[in-house]
């Protein structure tokens, strides 16, 4: 009984389960990810901006280096915002907009420098969510848009760095 214990636990990390958040579909030498500036197709300013910074951040946090040029990298994630829209799906009594529905699309492609293989492609990447605006006299999204696309950016970074790491 001890050896098919024994067999079951060192068999269990090839059998495709692994815990959330810490696998890799990609190939062991990626290491190092250049990520450029994504391109910003919509006509909201500075999305791409939140969006590149926090899929950065959530890269570096998932345990890939990010670099600053292509030379030093093992992969490039190029990508682009196409879309970006903003929904009011919740209105006081007094007609204030409180709750909002927020609808990021983008295209992103994960390179291997070295084979110049595409690890991941998606040509239309869509993250959906809800936020709620917060403070008195807040009676529309525009006055609290940066603050709101940054924790759609954290949220939208977190699920496509999922997206391509975990291949699902």
């Amino acid at each position: 009984m001890k050896r098919l214990t024994f067999l079951v636990f060192l068999l269990l990390p090839f059998c495709g389960y692994r815990l959330a958040g810490t696998g890799s579909t990609l190939p062991s030498y990626i290491k190092k990810v250049y990520i450029p500036p994504f391109k910003n197709n919509t006509t909201r300013a500075e999305v791409e901006t939140f969006m590149t910074s926090a899929v950065r951040d959530e890269i570096a946090r998932r345990g890939k280096k990010v670099v600053d040029n292509i030379e030093d990298a093992d992969a490039e994630l190029l990508g682009s915002i196409d879309k970006f829209y903003v929904f009011p799906v919740g209105i006081t009594t007094g007609g204030e907009s409180r709750r909002f529905s927020v609808s990021v699309t983008g295209k992103f492609v994960l390179k291997d420098i070295k084979t110049n293989k595409v690890l991941f492609s998606s040509s239309s990447y869509t993250f959906r969510d809800e936020y709620e605006a917060q403070g008195a006299g807040a009676t529309n999204f525009l006055s609290l848009q940066s603050e709101t696309i940054e924790k759609i950016a954290k949220n939208f970074a977190k699920s496509i760095v999922s997206t391509i790491l975990e291949g699902f």
